[in-house]
């Protein structure tokens, strides 16, 4: 799947979109672009710009960049239950946005028992992964909950919500994705 370089080369095609086309032509161009250079599907291509180019408007570019900035690096989530010594259940989530663009979400759980008897013991654990990797794209919005593109390496294109949590108190290192709270690791 290609992708931008980095967010800063995806900063200078917005800049350049809304430097040298009319506001009426700009969505097409930017549709046409992610088709003819990146191998995008039409519908992959429209909710990108939809992300992307959403308030349309040459003031907002900058905020592809400020918006990607923030939300670079690595969120975390945990979760535990059961009770030590019988079974105990863990799961550790995980969403890391990179520079270049890319994005890995992993879900990670833990399931473990232990069993005691008088003449023996026995225990066991069971791991579950679940990964998905792909690419992303923050919007233009000045806004403190922003609709991310996502697109997983099979196709598969969607937006998720990253909304601030107290951003003032926390200065960006504390978040919402899709409604469940993460901090940054």
């Amino acid at each position: 799947m290609d992708n931008f370089r980095d967010l800063p080369a995806l900063h200078g095609l917005v800049h350049s979109a809304y430097r040298n086309c009319t506001d009426e032509e700009r969505h097409a161009k930017f549709v046409d672009t992610l088709k003819e250079v990146l191998g995008f599907t039409t519908e992959q291509a429209e909710l990108y710009t939809s992300t992307v180019l959403g308030q349309n408007a040459p003031s907002f570019a900058d905020c592809v960049l400020t918006n990607g900035s923030r939300v670079i690096g690595s969120w975390v989530r945990g979760e535990q239950e059961g009770n030590v010594g019988s079974w105990l259940s863990t799961m550790k989530e995980t969403w890391q946005f990179n520079n270049d663009l890319t994005y890995e979400h992993k879900v990670e759980r833990y399931d473990s028992s232990i069993t005691a008897g008088p003449f023996f013991q026995s225990s066991y654990s069971s791991p579950k992964i679940n990964l998905e990797r792909g690419i992303w794209a923050p919007p233009d919005t000045m806004l403190d909950e922003l609709k991310l593109f996502v697109m997983s390496t099979d196709g598969v294109a969607r937006c998720i919500t990253f909304q601030w949590v107290e951003k003032e108190t926390y200065n960006y290192r504390s978040c919402s994705i899709n409604g469940t709270r993460f901090g940054r690791e």
